[in-house]
């Protein structure tokens, strides 16, 4: 009986043993389980919506860029794009997922290197590599296959930029691309980072990329395990760019770039002389800027910087030249100015000036120059030594600060980057470039635009418009409404601006004038200028002898220039032609730039 007592008694000691354990262990389930379903509910539920939800940045339109009356100059294009999500792909299927991937596609071998050097830990902004943009449907029909069985494959319907007139707008539109790294990096814009975006890389794209580009949107969709969309759970739209209207002339524009297209190396501006407006800015030759809007074959671009006409090259802002004779308005307008010379001032040009043992000569020299000589024909017919003459009793910084009041020597300020500021020489200049001092026959080089003075196209173009539209200091502009009109107005006296515009009118309409033969047959619109030949070597005296004054290698051939205006009476258009290595500006530059006068005044109203 006692036995038996003793038995119950352990068995209900167990049973109530067993009992507290399955309580106790119960209770530390029921804990943990509260313990994650309330405390760390946050916590896990944010883990399962990095699984469940995707946040997507949601590049916005870029903003179009239109010609003066409203035509499409750069628009927008869907396009299809492949990326791969590094992210999706497992650790250890990496090496063979990019191997299939490098196999299966046509990569660009900077891509390849890339997908190849994927390190194991990759941070969020890096996860995404860019593979392929612009596919062909048949490369579209590709990724495609290979997303049904290839993790981390994702196809992106994009906007891609598309310019109308690539060539002919090159230099003024530009184009955009990639950012760089250090781009990228130092930008408070973080769509920077996303694998497809695009930002302006030169001309108006890059001035005003910041207003074209506009605000990204983010878009959070939700994804089942294979990482395929389900539905999207909220989104906020992204801003599209601001659309830019230019001052250009389309028709104008093509029609100047057509003109120009007979020679290898050119340029030309045409500008409204009171406001500054840019009608018409070509520099030829251009190239497809399309190209350009998605990944470039290093080939192409080795080819486009290597083309010796050099079309990768801004020349209206960055092309450097001596301005020849077209700078003889500076230094007359310099001479007058300090009372060295008046209207009735006069030299004898016999086509050789001599300083010291050495000789100058003028264009006519050959035959026995141009006699007694005063300013108004000497602008008409380009005589040198009157303003070898001149130099002689002319300071030389008087020269420069005259230069720099017409815009010389400085930026213009057009709203493009990259514009060159040329180049005018002064006595300390040279002692601190050259290590040399000034010597007499610098000064008589600088005044008619040779020797060290450089100049862009369009500073010519600027120094015209001030010259005729009452010595207003206009800044040209390329974005419509953009001008910006100085209250203050050179202090050159009237007579002495009318008197140099006197001899510019000689040019083309008198029977002594170098330009004559291309002089416009309309009374209401007649052109006035100055021819220019900008040498790009020295003649020297040996070849002089043999009657060799114009080399017959294509590169050693004096640049084409001429500066004018029309109407002569109302000046409206103000033109610079630039042909490299094109001659004399009388029998080259000067009927292209009537041609584009004409061609202004029947598109532009």
């Amino acid at each position: 009986m006692g036995k038996k007592r003793e038995e119950k008694k352990l068995i209900t000691r167990r049973t109530f043993l067993f009992a507290g354990m399955k309580m106790f262990f119960g209770m530390v389930v029921v804990s943990r389980l509260f313990y994650l379903q309330i405390f760390k509910f946050s916590h896990y539920k944010l883990l399962s919506d990095k699984n469940r939800l995707v946040l997507k940045r949601i590049l916005p339109p870029r903003g179009h860029i239109f010609d003066s009356h409203g035509k499409f100059l750069a628009s927008n294009k869907f396009t299809y794009s492949a990326m791969l999500d590094i992210a999706e792909i497992p650790l250890q299927d990496r090496p063979t997922v990019i191997k299939h991937i490098i196999k299966q596609q046509r990569l660009d071998s900077k891509i390849v290197d890339d997908l190849r050097g994927i390190p194991e830990v990759v941070n969020r902004n890096d996860r995404l590599v860019l593979l392929q943009e612009d596919l062909s449907w048949d490369e579209l029909a590709g990724y495609y296959v290979m997303a049904s069985s290839t993790p981390g494959i994702i196809i992106e319907k994009v906007r891609s930029r598309k310019y109308l007139f690539p060539e002919a707008l090159s230099h003024i539109i530009g184009y955009i691309g990639a950012p760089t790294q250090e781009q990228a990096a130092e930008s408070e814009n973080i769509a920077l980072s996303l694998p497809m975006v695009k930002i302006g890389k030169t001309c108006i794209e890059q001035q005003y990329d910041d207003e074209l580009f506009g605000k990204i949107g983010v878009q959070c969709v939700e994804v089942n395990s294979r990482r395929q969309l389900v539905r999207c759970v909220n989104e906020t739209d992204s801003i599209p760019g601001d659309d830019i209207y230019l001052t250009i002339n389309l028709e104008l524009q093509l029609e100047v770039y057509k003109i120009l297209s007979q020679h290898d190396g050119a340029s030309c501006v045409v500008m409204d002389v009171h406001t500054g407006a840019v009608l018409a800015f070509v520099s030829y030759p251009g190239y497809d800027t399309n190209i350009f809007t998605k990944k470039i074959d290093p080939k192409t671009l080795g080819e486009l910087y290597d083309n010796p006409f050099k079309p990768i090259i801004n020349k209206v802002i960055a092309g450097l030249y001596a301005p020849g004779s077209a700078f003889k308005m500076i230094t007359g307008l310099a001479g007058l100015s300090t009372g060295v010379i008046n209207e009735r001032t006069r030299f004898y040009c016999s086509g050789v000036h001599r300083l010291g043992s050495h000789k100058f000569h003028c264009w006519k020299w050959k035959y026995g120059g141009h006699g007694s000589i005063d300013l108004r024909a000497a602008i008409a017919e380009s005589c040198d030594v009157y303003f070898y003459n001149l130099a002689e009793r002319l300071d030389p910084d008087i020269i420069a600060r005259t230069a720099n009041d017409f815009g010389f020597g400085v930026p213009t300020g057009i709203d493009l980057p990259g514009e060159k500021s040329g180049l005018i020489p002064t006595r300390a200049w040279k002692k601190e470039k050259k290590k040399q001092a000034w010597t007499k026959g610098d000064t008589l080089n600088m005044a008619i635009g040779q020797g060290f003075t450089l100049a862009t196209p369009l500073q010519l173009t600027r120094m015209i418009s001030i010259l005729v539209n009452g010595l207003k200091p206009v800044t040209p502009f390329l974005r419509k409404n953009k001008e910006r009109l100085s209250p203050e107005r050179l202090t050159y006296k009237k007579e002495h601006v009318e008197l140099i515009l006197d001899g510019m009118y000689d040019v083309v309409n008198s029977a002594r004038g170098t330009a004559r033969l291309s002089a416009i047959d309309d009374e209401e619109f007649e052109m006035a200028g100055k021819t220019g030949s900008s040498q790009v070597y020295r003649i020297t005296e040996s070849q002089r002898k043999a009657g060799k004054t114009v080399s017959d290698d294509y590169w050693m051939k004096e640049h084409a220039v001429f500066v004018g205006y029309a109407p002569e009476d109302a000046p409206k258009f103000a033109v610079t032609v630039l042909i490299e290595h094109g001659g004399g500006g009388a029998r080259t530059s000067a009927p292209i730039a009537r041609d584009v006068l004409l061609a202004a005044r029947k598109h532009v109203r």
